[in-house]
């Protein structure tokens, strides 16, 4: 009896431990996994991508009144929960999104992808997770052969060089304008308004447009917005810091743009 209290003490002196310690890791494996450290370089717009989560969503969950952070701030970021997908033969992010109610840049950012090529049996984190018809986006029938060129010179102009995603999103923005009552409700007219591109007042917009162009005027006319929405994109680096363009609210960074609403 005695050596079976021996042992059973013994026990429960290594085993309790082994407990605590694992009790301990858990709690700081979730803790990493909500909060995470600036670090220099950062923005909200790359700690999203490594996160599966938008810009504009960290901002809002850190209650931050602008894209501004520095080095060794703790940032907490929100589980985002959501359900998988497995691609099948002839998908394409934005055929999924619609399935789901969402655009192919919100499956891209959630699932860290730096382009929109998939391949059949990828597994996709799909966030919000409930399968429903998707809302009408408008598809390329509602447009014209004249609104893709002017959305390609757009394009073109505003955003060559910049990533792919970046030219969609530039063009969706074009597009989204035209459902907004404070503005033309026809691309020609939203893109020719009195200083609302600086290509059209330097030119640049009558540039011939290249293949990339076109493709992204498509996409955004198919319904595909990188953007989230956005009506307004500036490069931060060109604009002045007393411009009235900052009042806006920032959804996302893509490239050398800012979108905003």
């Amino acid at each position: 009896m005695a050596i079976s209290r021996i042992k059973s003490t013994l026990l429960r002196l290594f085993v309790l431990p082994a407990f605590l310690l694992l009790g301990v890791l858990a709690f700081a494996g979730a803790a990493a996994a909500a909060t995470c450290t600036v670090q220099p370089g950062d923005t909200l717009y790359l700690i999203g991508q490594r996160y599966g989560i938008s810009a504009w969503e960290l901002q809002q969950a850190n209650s931050l009144n602008s894209t501004w952070i520095y080095p060794g701030q703790s940032l907490w970021v929100p589980d985002q929960g959501g359900n998988t997908y497995v691609v099948q033969p002839g998908d394409t992010l934005f055929f999924i999104g619609q399935r789901y109610s969402l655009s192919a840049w919100e499956i891209m950012q959630t699932n860290g992808l730096s382009s929109d090529v998939i391949y059949p049996g990828q597994t996709l984190r799909i966030p919000g997770g409930s399968y429903q018809p998707a809302p009408s986006r408008g598809t390329s029938s509602d447009y014209s052969n004249d609104d893709l060129e002017l959305l390609a010179h757009m394009v073109y102009a505003e955003a060559r060089g910049e990533p792919y995603a970046g030219q969609v999103a530039v063009a969706a923005v074009a597009i989204n304008r035209t459902r907004d009552g404070r503005f033309p409700a026809t691309i020609a007219g939203v893109i020719y308004e009195v200083d609302a591109f600086t290509s059209v007042n330097d030119g640049q917009f009558y540039l011939t447009p290249d293949a990339t162009a076109y493709k992204a005027a498509r996409e955004a006319l198919r319904g595909y917005d990188p953007s989230g929405g956005a009506i307004y994109f500036w490069n931060p680096a060109e604009v002045p810091g007393n411009s009235w363009v900052w009042t806006r609210t920032i959804i996302t960074q893509i490239g050398n743009h800012v979108f905003a609403r």
